[in-house]
């Protein structure tokens, strides 16, 4: 029977260990800011694409997502879209703020999901990313520190949760580690990443470049086509690597430092939404086992 126990509480601490309830705390705080910065680009697109004289396609929608399909939206008026555009801001900063922390967590994932099944064709990887780290703080009591709700319950006379599970923060490694194998395993099937002219190709696409007038030449000099190659075979051996270099604590650091490179390099060179932040914002949660 020891096996079997052992084997059990593993499991119990791998999942389940108690964690500073801080932690959580930053990581509701960062992930508001993102969700309010993605929430107010959508402003003013909100209306257009939701309404049904814009590119609302109600059958299409129909065919794609069948009876399971959220249709938060549908049926609003021009005017209502707005006013449901301007309480998502305010739900936003509720959960940022940490008020009423567990309501306002749940409607602004609702509010999420509802656009991704009212316009799902104009949202990438970053959007995805959001929507699953919101419906994953779910999980968690991110309000149990640093939050207008602890705030109100010590003015009360309560007590404040110290520690928390660590559930959440795994499910944000695992999200995580599935997501760079998976895309280091599919470049692997791609001859531009094989020849090295992926990241060349991508940038000098004028549809995703941010500033072809300092990229273009770069891409025109002689280090274009080496310089290109370099970080595209990099890009695809660290996806590939990611998954031994953060469960090493040796390598944890340097894993995650080269991430947050190539991340802000393709957001400062390509107009590929939020992905970057998005994604670099799930780093936290490798931090999390240095304070446990």
């Amino acid at each position: 029977m020891e096996l079997p126990h052992r084997a059990l509480t593993a499991w119990n601490h791998l999942w389940f260990a108690p964690i500073d309830a801080r932690w959580p705390a930053v990581m509701r705080i960062t992930l508001g800011i993102l969700l309010l910065w993605a929430w107010l680009q959508w402003g003013s697109d909100f209306e257009v694409l939701l309404h049904r004289q814009g590119p609302f396609d109600e059958q299409l929608l129909r065919t794609h997502w069948t009876d399971w399909r959220v249709p938060l939206f549908d049926g609003l008026t021009a005017g209502q879209l707005r006013q449901v555009h301007t309480l998502g801001i305010l739900a936003i900063v509720a959960f940022t703020l940490g008020l009423a922390t567990p309501v306002s967590n749940a409607a602004v994932a609702l509010l999420l999901v509802g656009l991704w099944h009212g316009a799902p064709w104009v949202h990438n990887g970053g959007d995805r990313l959001l929507r699953i780290w919101t419906l994953t703080m779910l999980l968690t009591p991110s309000g149990a520190r640093w939050s207008l709700d602890a705030w109100i319950a010590g003015r009360l006379g309560g007590q404040t949760r110290q520690t928390v599970p660590i559930l959440a923060m795994r499910l944000v490694q695992l999200q995580l580690m599935i997501m760079y194998t998976a895309t280091g395993i599919s470049k692997l099937g791609g001859a531009m990443w094989w020849d090295g002219t992926a990241i060349y190709y991508a940038i000098a696409d004028a549809t995703f470049s941010r500033a072809p007038w300092l990229l273009d030449p770069v891409l025109r000099s002689p280090l274009g086509h080496p310089l290109s190659a370099l970080l595209s075979w990099a890009t695809v051996i660290w996806e590939l690597a990611f998954v031994p270099g953060v469960l090493w604590r040796r390598t944890r650091a340097i894993t995650l430092w080269v991430g947050v490179a190539l991340h802000a390099g393709i957001f400062v060179t390509l107009a590929v939404g939020m992905f970057g932040p998005a994604s670099v914002w799930g780093y936290q949660a490798f931090l999390v086992d240095r304070e446990k």
